[in-house]
């Protein structure tokens, strides 16, 4: 290396192997020597320079001249403590804020007034619906004797009271004659008109009821009456269930039932059974 020439280093960004370079040549490119990939080569004044160590000669010491002590700072004092009275620390603690009491106080007074017009109410209603005192009428008491009236009172006064008619007897209430009940089966409880039903407004949907009507040809009431029906398919196999349900049937009163089809295949329906609820 020439002392007239200036080296640059700088790492390779592929493998960061060292490459040295002349100061001219900042700014171009050149080969890796180990990995052999192009490497950019910055200029003089982007590659950081080592900080150059210049000796710090130290003044020889005068001769005439003493040496000076160094100033010493005085001593610092503690910061005085400051006695607190517990009364004070009382005295600066937040105390409540005094509008809550007076909101209890105005709450108090609100139920104490509702309190008294509630009595008020109820012994107005009382007074009011009270019934009237025969007092004041002028009507004798019996166990007075004074109003009690002698029997030579009563021949002397004429009779005032109408001469009373005898009454004609009441009339026998007509009560309805007793129908006799026969026993309760369930074939009394008949069936007719089942037949597949698509609702109105749903055409084109695969919304399909079974539908009918069931009869209840008994005089006693039904509780718990289902119908059970199963669904054919086109060659009358049977490819699924329909169940309807009604709580209560009256005596000789009509159910239209109405059983959701649940099977696609479903082109027809026959009655199945019939059950209730004992």
């Amino acid at each position: 290396m020439s002392a007239g020439k200036i080296y640059l280093k700088c790492k390779c960004p592929h493998c960061g192997a060292e490459v040295s370079y002349p100061d001219y040549a900042g700014g171009g490119a050149s080969g890796c020597a180990k990995c052999g990939k192009t490497v950019l080569l910055p200029r003089a004044a982007a590659v950081p320079q080592p900080a150059s160590a210049k000796p710090v000669s130290n003044p020889a010491p005068s001769p005439t001249a003493a040496p000076q002590p160094a100033p010493t700072a005085p001593p610092s004092k503690p910061a005085p403590v400051k006695r607190v009275e517990p009364s004070a620390i009382r005295a600066a603690e937040p105390k409540p804020a005094a509008g809550r009491g007076t909101f209890l106080r105005i709450c108090l007074w609100i139920l104490n007034i509702a309190i008294v017009l509630a009595v008020v109410v109820v012994v107005g209603n009382h007074l009011k619906n009270r019934p009237k005192s025969d007092k004041g009428q002028g009507t004798p008491l019996p166990s007075d004797p004074a109003n009690t009236p002698t029997p030579a009172a009563k021949q002397a006064a004429p009779s005032t009271q109408a001469p009373t008619t005898p009454s004609a007897p009441p009339a026998p209430a007509m009560t309805p004659p007793v129908v006799p009940k026969g026993p309760k089966l369930i074939g009394d409880l008949k069936i007719t008109q089942v037949a597949l039903d698509q609702p109105k407004g749903a055409k084109g949907s695969r919304l399909v009821y079974v539908t009918g009507v069931l009869k209840n040809d008994s005089d006693h009431q039904r509780f718990g009456v289902r119908v059970e029906l199963d669904l054919l398919d086109a060659t009358t196999n049977k490819v699924g269930t329909a169940t309807d349900y009604r709580q209560m049937l009256e005596p000789r009163a009509t159910w239209q039932f109405r059983a959701l089809v649940t099977d696609r295949r479903t082109v027809g329906a026959r009655f199945a059974g019939v059950k209730e609820d004992e």
